[in-house]
């Protein structure tokens, strides 16, 4: 079998998928400061659904690599700050705007937390779940449908926030209460970010005290 090298790795289907996928963010974001809010709901949700596509080729092709994995969660960290910037700056409400900046630096935080985490304790990406996790980490990440609903169900939560302030007026009464009913899944995608952000900080915090511990002896 011929050796792969690593410009191959740029060229592994996923990883393609991975790099249309920033395309796409890009052209959501323009959609977004030029006033196409079609061209953004088309680019954005073209984007997260290859979300699934990229994780899906890369197990059945046999191409995982960690710089697949890297580019996958840093596109979904910049796509979903880049549009909680812009509805910050739509509503133009300074409580919104506070919650805005609260989620996105959560959702950075406890994704950096939990992938250091993990790569320093030996595991071979942040989605391995060992024996001792949380039982909410544990059914968030080891079920791809759970973890599809949640992601799915939060973003379109915050797209819909967008349409809303764009969308007619008798849209409003179909994609309203598609709003309210996408909330709790939002709500509860946060509570899983917190408690992944407090069991990351955790872990990091009994390998220091390990190390301490070690070095007294």
């Amino acid at each position: 079998m011929a050796q792969v090298s690593y410009l191959d790795v740029f060229w592994f289907v996923p990883n393609l998928i991975g790099y249309t996928r920033v395309g796409l963010a890009a052209a959501a974001v323009f959609g977004m400061y030029y006033e196409h809010p079609f061209l953004t709901f088309v680019s954005y949700g073209l984007s997260e659904l290859l979300d699934v596509a990229d994780g899906y080729y890369a197990r059945k092709l046999g191409q995982c690599s960690k710089l697949g994995e890297v580019l996958d969660m840093v596109t979904d960290r910049c796509t979903t700050t880049v549009l909680l910037v812009y509805l910050a700056q739509l509503y133009q409400s300074n409580m919104l705007a506070l919650l805005f900046c609260f989620i996105v630096s959560l959702d950075i935080s406890s994704h950096y937390m939990q992938m250091y985490s993990q790569l320093v304790t030996g595991k071979t990406n942040h989605k391995e779940m060992g024996d001792n996790a949380h039982w909410i980490l544990k059914a968030y990440y080891t079920d791809r449908r759970v973890l599809f609903a949640f992601c799915f169900g939060n973003e379109s939560f915050f797209m819909l926030l967008y349409l809303n302030k764009y969308l007619p007026t008798y849209a409003l009464y179909l994609s309203v209460p598609l709003t309210l009913a996408a909330f709790p899944i939002f709500f509860i995608k946060n509570a899983i970010n917190v408690v992944q952000l407090y069991e990351s900080a955790s872990d990091l915090a009994r390998l220091d005290a390990a190390e301490i511990n070690k070095n007294k002896k």
